[in-house]
């Protein structure tokens, strides 16, 4: 069976910790550990095949930490070992964006026709409904000739598309490429990937969900950092863009927050402002609404706020009536507040 090693549940005064999952088929006999291991793979988030050049080789390790609504992986497994479309009617969910970060080998995504290689140091972002194709390796200069091949380490950040407050158009552009981290976005959230794993037992279950912000927070800068520097590229608007958000970001709990003071901050017409947004595909009042609505998301998921009235987790973040809230939130998710919240936590505390 897997070996689960549960880092921490329960702390001093009844203070539930974050819980990370190792799973490890070494102590599975070498006949049994390939099918084990395909099993795992295909109930993860990201189902496929499995294909390994020598089954005898299958050392694998894979460790999961729940932060709220985000799921972060660190999964060690053979070299040569292709990851492919998964079989008709596997699990998964379509509606995610995975960023991974290979640690050691490296990950080709795509086919003979189209692909890209991914080594240490890069980061890209997948989408899961577009069951993405790729073949991690190691390659044999990076391998001593006398020892058994050296494992893939990758890490994966699990992401909510609805918890991401950028235009869907502008996602597509940055699925399946290298991700510029040279900034303080970037290099931040590749630090604090490897830290959360690294030590998982030192903070709580509410922290955890603080930080899932703090992770979802760095992902949108680092994502609108592409952007501008692409639009500088183009002699167009570069951070201008990445200021404004940022502005936005730190007052969406302010319902007095509009367009026009926007603009007047940053000394720009609203004009400008709107045509800044456009060049993204959306307008200021709707990437404002958008973020607002996301941040309700993580906090109707998040466990120390189960009892929270729906009604204060509006107004926390923008939302002068409950009312407003409840039909935004419908017509963006599809599903009321209260039933979202009970799906994602059995909790259906009231208005």
């Amino acid at each position: 069976m897997y070996s689960h090693l549960v880092y921490a549940i329960i702390s001093g005064e009844g203070v539930k910790h974050m819980q990370a999952e190792r799973l490890s088929i070494d102590q599975l006999p070498t006949s049994e550990r390939f099918d084990r291991w395909d099993d795992e793979i295909n109930s993860m988030p990201w189902p496929s095949h499995l294909a390994i050049d020598s089954p005898e080789h299958l050392h694998t390790l894979s460790d999961r930490l729940d932060l709220g609504a985000l799921r972060l992986f660190r999964l060690a497994q053979p070299p040569a070992a292709a990851m492919g479309t998964p079989p008709r009617g596997a699990a998964g969910d379509p509606d995610q964006y995975h960023l991974v970060l290979p640690l050691q080998g490296e990950v080709t995504l795509g086919d003979s026709t189209r692909s890209r290689v991914f080594t240490p140091g890069d980061m890209f972002l997948a989408d899961t409904s577009r069951r993405p194709v790729f073949h991690a390796d190691v390659p044999r200069a990076h391998q001593h000739p006398d020892v058994v091949p050296s494992a893939l380490v990758a890490l994966r950040l699990q992401i909510p598309k609805e918890l991401v407050p950028l235009p869907t158009d502008l996602m597509d552009s940055l699925v399946d490429t290298p991700l510029r981290q040279h900034n303080v976005f970037g290099l931040t959230l590749s630090r604090l990937l490897v830290d959360l794993l690294r030590h998982p037992a030192g903070f709580s279950a509410a922290q955890g969900h603080r930080l899932s912000g703090v992770l979802l927070e760095l992902l949108t800068g680092m994502l609108g950092s592409q952007t501008s520097e692409d639009a500088t590229a183009e002699g167009t608007n570069d951070g201008l863009f990445v200021r404004v958000q940022e502005f936005i970001q730190q007052r969406l709990g302010d319902p007095e927050l509009t367009p026009a003071q926007v603009a007047a901050e940053h000394h720009i017409s609203r004009r400008h402002l709107q045509r800044l947004f456009q060049q993204r595909g959306i307008t200021v009042a709707a990437s404002i609404r958008q973020q607002r609505l996301e941040r309700a998301c993580c906090d109707l998921t998040a466990p120390h706020l189960a009892t929270y009235p729906i009604s204060a987790i509006a107004a926390r973040w923008g939302f002068r009536h409950a009312a407003d809230f409840s039909r935004a939130f419908r017509k963006a998710y599809g599903v009321a507040p209260s039933d979202f919240r009970l799906a994602r936590t059995g909790s259906r505390c009231g208005p």
